[in-house]
């Protein structure tokens, strides 16, 4: 059994060895005017990514739920992974209340307790957000991708994901026992050593984010577009990267964290890139099922982009390819064709189609509006696609 006793709460010591000076007096209402403060940096962030991942993922569920008439349960857990990134936006403006982006000295020993606290239940929002923005992903990924080894890699890959979101909610939940001992030194009790179990959980996060972004990339590559369109598609789909640049640069944050002398001040880099890195998670996550708007708001720009022979997929695309090859290609589940509001048509219902090789302009529950053409046996197109007049919504 660990031995909790051998660890040390290097961040709580570390906190706590100012709380207890004698100068720790002075109350954050009081603090002069001219005092050192980053909390207008902090709350810019808070505000505008707050405001960016909520627009987006507030177009994301109209355009799956009223336009498209198929939200999923990827949708569903992305609005999940929204909300837990306000609050982990609202833990970190109560830290900056009560501390955070002022010098340590200046902190008096009510604050103090308040701070850990807020800093206590961003730890374990955060990772939560994290690891649901992931799931929604793959599930995503699951309602799209039909080959089977790709299916069994993503369940097997959501198994792992909802086991590690467990795990990890009870490693920062019992960070100390009793929890108190986090933000309390006279707290009797014991503490696993915090930077320890975060490094563990960032490196873990950074090893699932750069293999949850290149599970589409190798069926795209196999893809027989015109070379513009599949960079384009890359490039979307590749937007996810950025995240992993934010865990690498992060985990270095949380090192300068630990080791400086004035936690308050210097804690503030780790608490924004954190902050940062789910709401681009969220952002990049859900941008790709936003085609069918954009191509609404800026025709133009997308007819330029991708042509107007075809009706663009949701990501632009109008794959091709032989019969021969259909039993080999990456296949696009279609079990909940929509209606497609923007044009103004509604499409036919298909349980399977493969993904390079479909004529029919029809609407998949995860990537709506792929444009594609089936050829028969004897090289001429099917066509039993039909078209309504747009229903009011």
């Amino acid at each position: 059994m660990l031995n909790f006793q051998k660890f040390v709460c290097r961040p709580s010591r570390m906190y706590l060895r100012w709380a207890d000076e004698s100068h720790l007096t002075m109350d954050s209402r009081s603090m002069p005017a001219d005092s050192s403060s980053r909390s207008v940096e902090i709350r810019a962030i808070l505000i505008t990514f707050s405001i960016l991942y909520t627009i987006t993922v507030a177009l994301r569920i109209y355009v799956r739920y009223k336009v498209l008439r198929s939200l999923g349960w990827d949708d569903r857990v992305m609005a999940a992974a929204q909300l837990l990134a306000i609050g982990s936006a609202v833990a970190i403006g109560l830290e900056n209340n009560y501390g955070l982006g002022h010098h340590t000295w200046e902190q008096s020993k009510e604050n103090y307790v308040a701070y850990m606290k807020a800093f206590y239940a961003f730890v374990i929002v955060y990772n939560v957000a994290m690891c649901l923005v992931k799931i929604g992903i793959l599930l995503q990924y699951r309602r799209v991708f039909a080959t089977p080894i790709l299916q069994a890699l993503i369940f097997y890959g959501l198994v792992i994901m909802v086991a590690w979101t467990i795990t990890i909610t009870f490693l920062n939940t019992l960070i100390c026992v009793p929890v108190a001992k986090f933000w309390s030194s006279t707290t009797s009790g014991h503490c696993t050593d915090p930077l320890t179990v975060w490094y563990v959980m960032a490196g873990f996060n950074l090893v699932n984010d750069i293999t949850v972004f290149c599970v589409p990339l190798p069926v795209i590559v196999s893809l027989n577009l015109p070379r513009r369109q599949k960079i384009m598609l890359l490039a979307i789909f590749s937007i996810g990267f950025l995240t992993c640049a934010i865990s690498i640069y992060r985990i270095r944050t949380l090192k300068t964290a630990a080791s400086t002398k004035d936690p308050n001040w210097d804690n503030v880099d780790a608490a924004i890139w954190s902050f940062l890195e789910v709401t681009l998670a969220i952002i990049t996550s859900c941008l790709p099922t936003l085609r069918p708007l954009f191509s609404k708001l800026m025709p133009k720009l997308f007819a330029s982009s991708f042509g107007r022979r075809n009706r663009p997929s949701d990501y632009g695309y109008t794959p091709t390819h032989s019969n021969q090859n259909l039993r080999s290609m990456p296949r696009l589940r279609t079990e909940d064709l929509s209606k497609d509001s923007m044009d103004g048509t509604t499409t036919l219902r298909k349980d399977e189609v493969p993904l390079p090789s479909i004529s029919h302009r029809r609407y998949s529950r995860g990537y709506p509006g792929v444009s594609v053409s089936i050829k028969t046996e004897q090289g001429q197109n099917q066509s039993d696609e039909t078209q309504s007049p747009l229903e009011p919504s």
